[in-house]
């Protein structure tokens, strides 16, 4: 015959058996949430890295861009210089007839004495 004692171990027992399935439901719910979390990161981590690479490709581009014109400007200068030692050679010469005394017009007139007969 059950006595006070079996009756009150029974019913902690049975106490126990429904605390118990909740902690196992609970603990599944934190599984879930642990593997739907780490779901979230990679996907997080995997966009981030296609962010990073768009984001590297557009310098690089840029990058490109600018080499190419700093070419082209270097290859401009280039030939501003060559085209101002032609301009400083024809300045030198104007200069030197303005120290001999000649300007424009009595160099012209000499260029045709010499030509014409």
């Amino acid at each position: 015959m059950p006595t006070l004692e079996t009756k009150s171990l029974e019913m902690m027992i049975g106490g126990q058996l429904p605390a118990t399935l909740d902690m196992q439901r609970d603990i599944t719910e934190i599984r879930r949430d642990i593997k739907d979390s780490d779901a979230r990161a990679a996907l997080s981590y995997e966009q981030s890295e296609q962010r990073a690479a768009s984001s590297r490709a557009r310098m690089y581009q840029k990058t490109d861009e600018l080499v190419e014109r700093v070419t082209a400007t270097e290859s401009a200068v280039s030939k501003l210089n060559a085209d101002m030692t032609s301009v400083k050679e024809v300045t030198a010469e104007v200069t030197r007839w303005k120290l001999m005394g000649l300007d424009t017009l009595g160099v012209t007139g000499m260029g045709r004495r010499h030509w014409l007969p």
